[in-house]
């Protein structure tokens, strides 16, 4: 919990950088239907291009405070209603990781359905 707590912490901080690549999309946009140089073009592209990388190392940070934050309601959960008193421990390592996986097939076979 401390960990995810930690990592929404900067919270603005990721927020400001996933919207800079809107930002310098737009500002393209502005610039070709204003009719401006080809070269103000190309550096809004650059700029564009720097704003889908920040906006995907953002959005990774927001996944793994995700699955930290899931974590962390699990470990509740499991510690208020004495799950781990009979049936599966799902604070064990492999169990947890192997719930994770599971969780994620779904995804996965949806997306290799897409690509075929």
């Amino acid at each position: 919990a401390m960990c995810a707590l930690g990592m929404l912490g900067t919270l603005a901080t990721c927020l400001a950088i996933d919207v800079y690549g809107p930002i310098c999309d737009n500002a393209g946009g502005i610039a070709e239907m204003a009719g401006l140089p080809d070269e103000v073009r190309e550096k809004t592209d650059a700029l564009d291009a720097a704003g889908n990388t920040t906006a995907a190392i953002g959005k990774g940070f927001a996944i793994g405070s995700a699955a930290l934050v899931a974590l962390a309601l699990i470990a509740a959960f499991v510690t208020r209603c004495n799950v781990l008193d009979g049936g599966v421990n799902l604070l064990n390592p492999a169990v947890f990781a192997f719930l994770l996986i599971g969780s994620m097939l779904p995804y996965w076979f949806s997306a290799m359905t897409m690509k075929s």
